[in-house]
């Protein structure tokens, strides 16, 4: 780690928040690549896997338009995610022509090993803050991803 003791305010207030976002993911990726060394998953693929595990039965070009992404960018990464077991495609009951996904059981599997590694993560990295303040922080992060989005 770099020395951090001549930090001073004003570089930290003029440090861009997206840098310490992109810190803190890489940190949380090389976290992660220790504790999933039995499985190959990549961080990207975390994204899609958490997306389509809190939209069951959502479409490519929905998943696409949530990330931000290109509908080929969301079929490349569909298309590894079904070779290995995690994602399935199926074709929506209402709606014969859509293709929805689902985690397969192996997918729900992985969710919940990934999902308890990350929350012993965010508790370390956030232990100075009480429960409470801890809640209100990852509020505050959603709203401030809700702005985010809204931006033009």
């Amino acid at each position: 780690m770099v020395d951090n003791s001549n930090w001073q305010k004003d570089r930290i207030v003029l440090t861009p928040t997206n840098l310490y976002m992109e810190y803190i993911l890489l940190s949380y990726n090389n976290f992660l690549k220790d504790k999933l060394n039995d499985v190959e998953i990549t961080y990207g693929e975390l994204t899609y896997i958490y997306n389509i595990k809190f939209f069951p039965l959502i479409s490519q070009r929905e998943l696409a338009e949530i990330l931000f992404v290109s509908e080929a960018n969301v079929a490349k990464m569909v298309k590894k995610l079904v070779r290995k077991g995690i994602v399935e495609k199926k074709k929506d009951e209402n709606n014969k022509s859509r293709n929805v996904l689902k985690l397969t059981d192996n997918g729900e599997e992985l969710f919940v090993k990934i999902n308890i590694i990350t929350c012993g993560w965010e508790r370390e990295i956030t232990k100075n803050l009480s429960n409470d303040e801890f809640f209100k922080f990852k509020e505050q992060l959603y709203d401030f991803v809700k702005e985010s989005t809204e931006l033009k």
